[in-house]
């Protein structure tokens, strides 16, 4: 991959330091070689899996692989040859030298979440999309150095112009049409829901994700849309109860997975048998990879998020909340004119629908199959589970052509 790339703007004296420095730092004899890694939540999403198959490579015998995670202490008893964790954000100042010193000796940074700048033109810089362009994305880039990314992932060719626009300037080129690691895991053969909910015997299972509106801990708000529960479609104790009576009546369980930023408290009271809850830990405890578990149900109900993109390429069910869809559209916005032409699901709007895509599911009825398809064969290039070995490649020839 031939890149042209923008080098960060020094001038006088600082552009002198820093050609010595890259000098030094960045020669291939210099012994302590580093990758940066980083992802929401810490271990997670596209920079996991591609972590692993480096250690399946055996590529922390070269390089020094270094997670940069919200808390260090979390991770004080993992033990893996050559993996160190650190604090993303510095906590005092003998941090701060060592995350320049890190910068400064890495050959390449993985990042899904929080940028991660470049100290020199010669570094590798991976932006593993966090998810496919559907509604309209914030920034991943510094201000004076929008185009320093070297590698973007991306699904298919026909996304690239769309996640060129929504992703701070980064050219067309430089995106990699690779599929995304995390989807590998959906083709993972195991009884993921048993592993979860030992149990259980439900004929059916539907995974609920909704996007992010409200965070739990933070001011950002995505859609102003009023919920009285928190959650789409289902506005009060009385739509929740009819929901999971008939849910009962038809085995069929619900799982609300919230997003992590997503505030998410009413829902929890309600007692309710067949609508639960689901969170990372509870996943984490049980050694079950998100999207394992997401491969494993019999139907997904989303909205805006990406995953609609990636459950596509499990052939099954899609219903989507779009109660709040005029006014998300005017809060955040999305990347289509015509959304629907390309976000193919069955429309939910209030419990009455909720009732009835549960009971077409329960029934094995699935009218919107074929159009799904059509927009698989449109959105994905490769159908397998070979995505990260693709990302793997596409980085080791990168850092082969700069260094060596």
């Amino acid at each position: 991959m031939n890149i042209e790339r923008k080098p960060v703007k020094t001038v006088g004296a600082k552009q002198t330091i820093r050609k010595i420095a890259e000098a030094i730092f960045q020669s291939r004899w210099y012994p302590n070689k580093k990758i940066l890694i980083e992802s929401i939540p810490d271990r997670s999403c596209q920079s996991e899996p591609v972590f692993q198959y480096m250690l399946k490579e055996g590529l922390n015998k070269k390089y020094k692989l270094i997670w940069m995670v919200k808390d260090k202490n979390d991770f004080k008893d993992v033990r893996i040859k050559n993996v160190k964790f650190v604090n993303f954000t510095p906590k005092t100042k003998w941090e701060k030298i060592a995350r320049m010193y890190r910068l400064c000796t890495s050959r390449a940074m993985m990042y899904t979440n929080r940028y991660i700048g470049k100290i020199f033109e010669k570094q590798v810089l991976v932006y593993l999309i966090h998810g496919t362009a559907l509604k309209a994305r914030s920034t991943h880039a510094r201000a004076d150095a929008v185009n320093e990314c070297d590698i973007c992932i991306s699904l298919s060719e026909f996304l690239i112009p769309l996640e060129a626009a929504q992703s701070d300037g980064i050219a067309e080129e430089r995106f990699c049409v690779t599929g995304y690691p995390r989807n590998d895991a959906l083709f993972d053969r195991g009884d993921f829901v048993k592993m979860l909910y030992p149990d259980a015997t439900y004929d059916k299972v539907i995974l609920w994700m909704p996007t992010f509106r409200k965070a739990d801990h933070a001011d950002r708000v995505d859609s102003t849309f009023e919920m009285p529960l928190e959650i789409p479609c289902l506005y009060s104790e009385e739509d929740c109860r009819k929901l999971d009576a008939v849910l009962r009546e038809r085995n069929v369980l619900l799982i609300l997975k919230p997003h992590p930023a997503q505030k998410l408290s009413a829902i929890k009271e309600l007692g309710l048998t067949n609508i639960v809850l689901l969170y990372n830990e509870e996943l984490d405890e049980k050694g079950i990879q998100l999207y394992q578990f997401v491969g494993a149900t019999d139907a997904l109900i989303t909205d805006y998020s990406s995953i609609y993109y990636d459950y596509l390429l499990t052939g099954k069910p899609i219903g989507l909340t779009v109660d709040d869809f005029e006014v998300y559209g005017k809060d955040t916005g999305f990347v289509y004119e015509n959304v629907f032409d390309y976000v193919i699901g069955e429309h939910i709007l209030n419990a009455d629908d909720f009732v009835r895509f549960a009971t077409h599911v329960a029934d094995g009825e699935d009218a919107l199959k074929d159009k799904r398809k059509e927009m698989t064969d449109l959105f994905h290039k490769y159908q397998d589970n070979q995505s990260t070995k693709r990302v793997y490649e596409c980085i080791q020839r990168e850092l082969q052509n700069r260094y060596g």
